[in-house]
């Protein structure tokens, strides 16, 4: 599948898109959702291709909306929850808008695309965005230490060993592997240990963009909540659940619900898994977002690995979507919420 998806990419979609065919599919189930990570803003001037990758450009986002509203029908979350909860009966080719993690440029940049084109997205934040002063996603922040200085002996030795371990032959590599170390750490001494990392470099070297690395606080996630969006729930510290016990997941997923709930006043129904993947997440996260009380949660992947136990398509609390990253162009767009392209990978056995 690696070695066609080029020319799925570059030729089959377009040329699909071009006539028409694209449109007249019927995504699987009758609906498909639409996921994205925020916008790159005006001001994010040290671009880092590798993270920004799951950024979109504001104006791409725009004609995203508007060739969805021109051929799906973009519904909103309140629509998607009665489906869910009570039944209810969506149109078919639905369209439900998603985005994760609560980066600040949803409100500053992302929110008027959306107020302009008339959609409403439900929004999956983290616990950090319950605070007057929220931060930085942790594994963004270390990434940008890292490339400040690479970790001393000392620093590494305060995590844990990565069982599954690979090469590390780039930076990102390295990066990855370091992530997963401190995910295996509880939230606090994850906290502390990336105290000690950032008390050795100068974190405010280099100009950076606010609204690109900064979170949410909890008077901005109110002003998105006024603003008509639905708040959903995206674990306290965005860690890799797999790597966590199984008390530091159900403290990572129900502390979240409570924790937006307190500072929303309202009932937190839907959640998304940190990463959304069948290498991040697997059954016990599954059992723990039920047991949490929500009616929902959601992937970041199109289709669920038979080897984990369950159909995504078929279970409220493991519901694809698909990953709108920079790249990704209106045809390709298309092919994934149709379901094309998952029909693909699953005949060539991808």
């Amino acid at each position: 599948m690696r070695l066609v998806s080029p020319l799925l990419k570059n030729a089959v979609y377009p040329a699909l898109h071009r006539i028409g065919w694209l449109d007249r599919m019927m995504p699987p189930g009758g609906y498909a959702v639409a996921n994205y990570h925020g916008v790159i803003p005006p001001d994010h001037i040290d671009a880092e291709r590798f993270l920004d990758a799951n950024l979109v450009h504001p104006e791409v986002l725009r004609q995203q909306l508007q060739f969805l509203k021109a051929h799906y029908h973009v519904i909103h979350p309140e629509e998607f929850r009665a489906s869910i909860e009570q039944g209810k009966a969506l149109p078919l080719r639905s369209v439900l808008i998603t985005c994760d993690d609560g980066l600040l440029n949803v409100l500053t940049d992302m929110l008027p695309v959306l107020q302009s084109e008339g959609v409403t997205c439900l929004l999956f934040v983290t616990g950090a965005s319950c605070r007057e002063r929220a931060g930085m996603l942790w594994y963004e922040e270390l990434y940008r230490l890292m490339h400040l200085r690479p970790l001393r002996e000392a620093e590494s030795q305060l995590l844990l060993e990565d069982s599954k371990a690979e090469p590390l032959k780039t930076f990102q590599s390295l990066w990855w592997s370091t992530v997963r170390r401190a995910s295996q750490l509880d939230a606090s001494t994850r906290a502390d240990w990336m105290d000690v990392v950032r008390s050795s470099r100068d974190s405010n070297k280099g100009a950076h963009s606010k609204r690109r690395w900064g979170l949410l606080s909890v008077a901005e996630l109110k002003q998105l909540a006024q603003a008509g969006m639905s708040i959903g729930a995206h674990t306290l510290t965005h860690p890799i659940l797999s790597l966590c016990s199984e008390e530091e997941v159900r403290s990572e997923i129900q502390g979240s619900k409570h924790a937006i709930e307190e500072a929303l006043g309202e009932r937190v129904w839907a959640f998304a898994y940190p990463f959304g993947n069948a290498s991040t997440m697997g059954d016990r996260e599954v059992r723990l977002a039920r047991e949490a009380g929500f009616s929902c949660a959601f992937l970041n992947v199109e289709q669920w690995s038979p080897k984990q136990g369950r159909s995504g398509g078929a279970d409220a609390f493991l519901l694809p979507r698909t990953h709108v990253s920079r790249d990704t162009g209106i045809s390709e767009l298309a092919a994934h919420l149709s379901g094309l392209h998952t029909r693909l990978r699953r005949a060539m056995g991808g």
